[in-house]
């Protein structure tokens, strides 16, 4: 709630709009993932999905890098799920863990984004 915060803030309409992907994100999450289950969160690729689309979207349109690393860490949430639903060695432990790790990395880059963003504005041309 916090990266949320500072991106509206201190963010542009990209930061604003990768923030509220993020809480639409985490909002949907809270409805479909199945708790205690160790099997592939398909609900959650779903909701995954989006979010990578929207991601990618707002990279294309973006002027900035950072977008390029939200939608590059989206789509490692999708390769784990895919990784997931694929070897059935991998377990719910690893899987979970890996799916918090790129939902922080996410949620790193949308803050550094928001918080470099007015610098950006205020850095004489």
């Amino acid at each position: 709630m916090a990266v949320c915060s500072l991106a509206v803030w201190r963010g542009r309409d990209e930061e604003r709009l990768a923030a509220a992907v993020l809480l639409a994100d985490w909002a949907l999450s809270m409805v479909v993932f199945k708790s205690r289950s160790e099997d592939t969160q398909w609900g959650e690729l779903a909701v995954d999905f989006g979010q990578f689309s929207m991601f990618v979207w707002i990279a294309m349109r973006s002027p900035r890098f950072w977008p390029l690393s939200v939608a590059a860490f989206a789509l490692l949430q999708l390769a784990t799920h895919a990784a997931h639903a694929l070897d059935v060695g991998v377990t719910g432990w690893a899987y979970l863990t890996t799916q918090l790790i790129w939902s922080y990395l996410i949620l790193l880059t949308i803050g550094y984004g928001a918080w470099s963003a007015r610098w950006l504005d205020e850095t004489p041309s």
